[in-house]
């Protein structure tokens, strides 16, 4: 009898441990600003700080899903309209419009002091702003991940079938 009843508190507290850390995204109102370098020249590009509709990933972490996508998309703006050819990016984002400035300002005061010169050109809103960017469906926490043996029996099974026919 007991061992029965340990048998289901077990059963009972992993279903709720696996349950706490089920992950997936949310969206929320994310505060980001990019910034833009190249090993080549001394100019960078800062965007002013920008309140976007994301997706973060809903776990511990609150990484900012598709991160890499939205620095993409301000290479490709800096990129397109011949500003710099090559330029090194990064978004940087937030939760809160505070935590952002703090992040802005010592991003900025690191070039400004820098021993070696830097220029440092703001980059408006008017000129960039980011578009959401929905999380993929290939990298969604939420799906089942399908194993690489799964899908060789699949095809072994579906060239057998063809076979027969």
């Amino acid at each position: 009898m007991k061992l029965h009843q340990v048998l289901i508190i077990t059963a009972l507290l992993l279903g709720w441990v696996n349950n706490s850390n089920a992950k997936g995204y949310k969206p929320a109102k994310v505060y980001m600003f990019g910034f833009a370098a190249s090993f080549n020249d001394s100019t960078v590009y800062m965007t002013n700080i920008q309140k976007v509709d994301a997706y973060l990933v809903d776990d511990r972490t609150h990484f900012l899903a598709n991160r890499e996508d939205y620095s993409y998309q301000l290479r490709s703006y800096l990129q397109s309209n011949g500003l710099v050819s090559y330029p090194t990016c990064i978004t940087m984002f937030a939760e809160n419009e505070k935590s952002a400035m703090k992040k802005y300002v010592k991003l900025k005061n690191r070039y400004e002091k820098a021993k070696k010169k830097y220029f440092i050109k703001p980059v408006s809103e008017n000129q960039f702003s980011y578009n959401t960017i929905k999380p993929d469906d290939i990298t969604s926490y939420t799906e089942p991940q399908v194993s690489k043996k799964t899908v060789v029996k699949s095809k072994k099974a579906q060239a057998a079938k063809d076979g027969n026919k």
